[in-house]
């Protein structure tokens, strides 16, 4: 008997510009970043129904990146991964854990081609 043990999302690779740096002037410039997700959940049934109800929308998931890229400018890229998973976890009730990555790409002050990585996660408490 074959049992499946767990169902992983992943939307890795999305890049976007924005606004976001812990000094005023990052916050005033553009810059580079780079968002991973890997999401878990129950979403067996959508491998029987084909529908996205029984899983995650993944364009919903970028969807929803984009949208708090846009409308804020955080200090600290921690906050933005914080915000991007209590986000996701709202938006999608079967999703039970979500791990976030944002990396600032080429970030002020590091060596060149070098990156800043945090990497959050959180999972819903047993409701």
């Amino acid at each position: 008997m074959v049992i499946l043990k767990e169902i992983k999302i992943s939307l890795t690779g999305l890049e976007l510009t924005g606004f976001h740096g812990y000094t005023e002037q990052e916050r005033q410039q553009k810059n580079r970043f780079r968002i991973d997700l890997q999401i878990e959940g129950d979403f067996a049934t959508a491998l029987a129904s084909g529908s996205l109800e029984d899983t995650v929308d993944y364009s919903i998931a970028a969807e929803t990146v984009c949208e708090l890229n846009a409308i804020n400018r955080y200090k600290l890229i921690e906050s933005f991964a914080n915000d991007i998973a209590d986000s996701l976890l709202t938006r999608s009730p079967r999703a039970r854990r979500i791990a976030v990555r944002v990396t600032k790409i080429d970030p002020p002050g590091l060596a060149a081609s070098c990156n800043a990585t945090v990497e959050l996660v959180k999972e819903r408490n047993g409701d």
